[in-house]
């Protein structure tokens, strides 16, 4: 069996117990209440302590208590399911929700970085307090007695407004090197400073962060960017040097000067300041954010000076959606997302010329999507408001935008699912089994429709399928004409030749 070994978690705390009531969910009282039954000790613990002392709406709720996992599933019976038993932690069902319920526990090394190798079970509070991550996270909730048990002063940090490690942070970030980076995160969404001795033993083991997996790693970076404070986060991510193995694509933004800037001295701004300034602009939506982090990320491998001497960063935009794509990839996001971050700053520096003509945004907004246009819209106004220019997205922009509501308002169709007729259709119509021909058809049909909306009628559509069967015409062969004679040929010859 291997030998536990439990540093600072051993010292005796100091318990201050203070009267204050939180609004405990009825689903999670009956769980301590039942455990109380029992003759067991059982608390609320953790970030919803945190959450409710802050007035945050808590997102999880979860239960600490002195029963070991094996009482814990006798007492709940077939409403507990055993998710991390070996870790003390089973989850019960009560009145639909789920409560993480988790005996007291002390814990050994941690050589994987992530969990413990051995956990002793306890029937000490203060031992499994002691075990947690950061002081605002290591208080209990007695419901019976309506008072917070705080054995290592996370009242006092969540007064003053920062974020600290139970006992030595060196030693919280080798049991779980992700801690550096949530430390930062959490900081920067609850608007807490992060313990300068914090700091430095990030700055010293930012290494470490390497053998986390990129989901862990991704699923702090998602909250952090959409946090409140995101800007400030990412700038501690990057003088701890942790941003150089998470993000290495915006790290080389520093070295490079923002907007072309063509003077002798020192630059007042970075890329990589712009760009947090543009995601601190943009709403909080994570795919907008990490569009607005990312959408110069392609400028450093694009630099160069023009003859007047000026920084130009000549298709910036396609390099920076590769690289865009390259670190989202890498961080194991959606490919969805990734889709659309990538298309977002690929398309950044789009600029609409007035003389197109209707057909031409029409082919626009069904090539990118009225919600990619729209995005584009939001992008555009945070990176010229980052730069100090006035409100809204600029005058082409506008102009653009303004475009696309009067081309829409003439119900244009938008993609192959807007067409009056679908693939049953055509394969009725033409006699064709399910296959790619179907699709090559409905394609023809809709490049057609988008020069000229007034196609898209249920009768001109098939009438002009009828006329395909009848003159045994491949779609390949099929000229727009012929879309356009259909809509001419009176009602009653458009089903000519059917059966």
């Amino acid at each position: 069996m291997a030998r536990a070994h439990f540093g600072d978690q051993g010292r005796k705390p100091h318990e201050r117990v203070v009267s204050m009531s939180i609004d405990v969910p009825e689903h999670v009282a009956l769980v301590v209440r039942e455990l109380e039954a029992r003759g067991h000790r059982a608390y609320v613990v953790g970030g919803a302590v945190r959450d409710s002392l802050l007035n945050r709406v808590p997102k999880d709720w979860d239960v600490c208590t002195s029963a070991i996992p094996d009482e814990v599933e006798r007492i709940f019976g077939g409403s507990a399911v055993s998710t991390g038993k070996r870790y003390g932690t089973i989850t019960v069902l009560a009145d639909r929700h789920e409560v993480e319920v988790t005996t007291f526990r002390r814990d050994g090394t941690y050589s994987d970085g992530r969990r413990p190798d051995v956990v002793v079970f306890s029937s000490d509070l203060s031992e499994d307090l002691a075990r947690r991550d950061f002081t605002v996270n290591a208080m209990a909730y007695d419901i019976g007695r309506r008072a917070v048990i705080d054995c290592y002063n996370g009242l006092t940090d969540l007064e003053r407004r920062v974020i600290r490690t139970v006992g030595d942070p060196r030693a919280r970030f080798q049991e779980d090197a992700l801690r550096m980076l949530r430390a930062i995160r959490l900081g920067a969404e609850l608007g807490f400073a992060v313990d300068p001795e914090a700091l430095k033993a990030i700055e010293d083991g930012h290494e470490s962060i390497t053998r986390i997996s990129w989901e862990r790693i991704r699923e702090e970076l998602s909250a952090m960017v959409v946090s409140p404070g995101a800007g400030n986060a990412l700038r501690m991510t990057e003088r701890t040097r942790l941003l150089r193995h998470i993000l290495p694509e915006l790290q080389s933004c520093l070295a490079v000067p923002a907007a072309g800037w063509a003077g002798s001295g020192p630059c007042v701004e970075n890329v990589f300041e712009h760009s947090l300034k543009v995601t601190d602009l943009i709403e909080p939506v994570l795919h907008l954010r990490l569009a607005a982090l990312l959408h110069d990320v392609g400028k450093p491998s694009t630099m160069a000076r023009d003859h007047s001497g000026a920084l130009r960063f000549f298709g910036h935009d396609k390099v920076g959606a590769s690289l865009a794509r390259q670190a989202l990839e890498r961080l194991r996001y959606p490919g969805e997302l990734v889709r659309r971050v990538a298309l977002l700053v690929e398309k950044h520096m789009f600029s609409y010329d007035p003389a197109t003509k209707d057909k031409g945004i029409r082919r626009i907004v069904a090539a990118l999507g009225i919600d990619t246009i729209r995005d584009l819209a939001k992008l555009r106004e945070a990176d010229r408001a980052a730069f100090g220019a006035g409100p809204g997205p600029g005058a082409n922009m506008a102009a653009f935008l303004a475009r696309v509501r009067e081309v829409m308002a003439k119900g244009p169709a938008l993609s192959v699912r807007d067409l009056a007729v679908n693939g049953h259709d055509v394969m009725r119509v033409l006699g064709v089994p399910e296959g790619p021909e179907v699709g090559e058809v409905l394609a023809k049909l809709f490049d057609a429709v988008l020069d000229n909306p007034e196609l898209n009628s249920r009768d001109h559509l098939l009438g002009f399928l009828h006329e395909m069967k009848t003159q045994g015409m491949k779609t390949k062969d099929v000229p727009r004409k012929a879309l356009q004679r259909s809509e001419r040929e009176p009602e009653g010859k458009e089903h000519r030749g059917s059966t």
